[in-house]
């Protein structure tokens, strides 16, 4: 009964994961394995991510198993589980869904976890979670309680805040081209060259989707062939 609640909850919160077993092998040692796309696959085998989160969660489950032996479910006990770096290993969609999983399946679990993801600061304001910054002063460190309320914010524009220091979301040649480009611009003349750089710097900018969603860059490249196509009609009359 314990196994399989354990087992029901690694399923829920391991992705593309089908189904999980304990297997002896040739030396009649046990080992976990996990039913992906590719088949049975050794625990081992697997990525750290799904790795750390087995460990990490079958260890918690064991140790609510043997603090509430009479309750008809232990994994909704009350419980406090300190986590560093919770975004670890772990692929972005993944660090999206995984707060909202383990309060899901452990209810009355108190998780207190450090992160370097707007991901998971994001899914934390969906879930209503309390964030806390923490920032260096010189030899220092800072606790601010009750930063910016991100609720609602996009994964950018959480890296743009304060809770990030700011962190741009363009490349650094882009930051680069941008700069130049301004810096042409906020000239009186132009010689011939940099003309040339300019309208160079224009074109490579105008080619840098804007939009944030799938549909949104598709019309973007729509809109960029019917522009290209219109130009050498022009060209051939």
């Amino acid at each position: 009964m314990q196994l399989e609640r354990v087992r029901q909850a690694l399923l829920i919160v391991l992705p593309e994961v089908f189904d999980i077993q304990i297997k002896s092998n040739e030396k009649d040692e046990q080992q976990l394995e996990l039913l992906t796309h590719f088949g049975w696959v050794r625990l081992r085998d697997m990525s750290l991510g799904y790795q750390t989160l087995v460990v990490w969660l079958t260890d918690f489950a064991s140790k609510l198993f043997l603090r509430y032996p009479d309750s008809p479910n232990p994994l909704e006990e009350p419980a406090i589980v300190l986590i560093d770096e919770i975004d670890l290993h772990l692929h972005p969609s993944w660090q999206r869904k995984l707060l909202g999983f383990l309060s899901g399946i452990f209810k009355n679990t108190q998780f207190i976890a450090t992160a370097h993801s707007p991901l998971v600061v994001q899914a934390a304001g969906d879930e209503g979670a309390n964030v806390v910054l923490l920032q260096r002063e010189g030899d220092q460190t800072i606790v601010r309680q009750n930063p910016i309320d991100v609720q609602g914010w996009r994964v950018d524009q959480i890296l743009n805040s304060e809770l990030f220091e700011d962190v741009t979301t363009l490349s650094r040649q882009t930051e680069d081209d941008l700069a130049l480009r301004n810096k042409l611009l906020l000239k009186k003349r132009l010689t011939a060259a940099e003309k040339q750089q300019l309208a160079e710097l224009n074109a490579k900018v105008a080619q840098a989707p804007i939009g944030d969603t799938a549909p949104e860059r598709r019309v973007e490249s729509l809109l960029a062939r019917l522009a290209r196509n219109l130009k050498e009609d022009d060209l051939l009359h």
